[in-house]
């Protein structure tokens, strides 16, 4: 799979030619190899786009993500049918048992809300806040029935920038447009890896939303928000709105950021095509224990520096 994420501020016309995405400027033409790339996000709204490369980018498994007037995620193309044997991974979506989906879904909980510890430590917030998530992770129960996860939300952000902060999907104000672009980007790419593996995206564990399509993508990619998190929380005196294009392109490249999986390091987009394989096996054993989720990794570096982004990403 590929593996760069190709940002486009501005553009006056992309196409397809010798296996390249071609993108045309007014005083320059950029060729990408297709096999490069994993993700395109674009922001010009008077960018043309043949119909040779919007069916090349799903045969190579790209996604493509429109932007709204705001900058901020709207629209995502996504390849259909990738995945050979995908009627046998859907019925076994279907057929999972309710037990297993439970203590899945109680995993992922728990993971998100270590990693917000680790976080909290990262910033140096009060050591209470830390306690306080310490003692609700112990609280969660299969299938998350007494919502953990809301309650540790809620202390982790007011943890984070005070108690009368309001975490809104729909906000104008600056760090929430910066985390919910931030998630936007992530839960893109846990999208593409479910779709290369067969995964009907809108059979969640927990998100069950009849408008949403990709409920089991924003199941698993809770616990990668703390990435999101942190770095909006390092970079919040340089955050406004609407979000700068180096903030974007900071999010956007999170996505190459490290993360620890069974005690190896693993960028964010390789961890998770071992998440969902490890969800595929979980499936066809019906056994929820071959799940291996995220953690942050925490050092000396992490407390005193800002979060290093590695420049995997292109800008256009």
């Amino acid at each position: 799979m590929g593996y760069r994420n190709i940002y486009i501020k501005h553009a006056l016309h992309m196409s397809y030619k010798h296996c390249s995405l071609i993108i045309e400027k007014e005083d320059d033409v950029i060729e990408i190899p297709l096999e490069d790339i994993a993700t395109i996000l674009l922001e010009d709204h008077k960018t043309t786009i043949t119909s040779a490369l919007i069916s090349e980018l799903a045969k190579n498994y790209i996604v493509l993500i429109m932007c709204d007037k705001r900058y901020l995620p709207c629209s995502m193309m996504i390849p259909i049918h990738t995945y050979y044997r995908e009627l046998k991974v859907f019925n076994q979506q279907l057929d999972a048992k309710k037990t297993m989906i439970s203590q899945l879904w109680s995993f992922i909980v728990s993971s998100k809300i270590k990693n917000q510890m680790s976080v909290l430590e990262i910033c140096k917030c009060d050591q209470k806040y830390i306690e306080m998530l310490k003692e609700i992770c112990k609280e969660i129960k299969a299938g998350d029935k007494t919502n953990r996860e809301a309650v540790a939300a809620k202390i982790f952000f007011h943890a984070m920038y005070g108690s009368t902060f309001i975490r809104n999907h729909n906000s104008g104000d600056a760090i929430n447009m910066a985390l919910n672009y931030g998630y936007s980007i992530m839960a893109a790419h846990m999208t593409r890896v479910l779709s290369l593996y067969g995964f009907h995206t809108m059979i969640g564990l927990h998100h069950d939303s009849k408008t949403n399509n990709f409920n089991l993508a924003y199941d698993f990619v809770e616990p990668f928000r703390s990435l999101v998190d942190l770095y909006v929380y390092k970079n919040k005196d340089e955050i406004f709105s609407p979000l700068s294009k180096e903030i974007r392109y900071d999010l956007i490249n999170l996505t190459q950021e490290t993360v620890i999986l069974e005690e190896k390091n693993y960028s964010v987009q390789n961890a998770m095509e071992e998440i969902v394989l490890s969800f595929k096996k979980c499936l066809e054993k019906q056994d929820s224990s071959f799940l291996v989720l995220p953690g942050i990794k925490i050092n000396e570096k992490d407390r005193d520096n800002e979060l290093q982004i590695d420049e995997s990403s292109s800008s256009i």
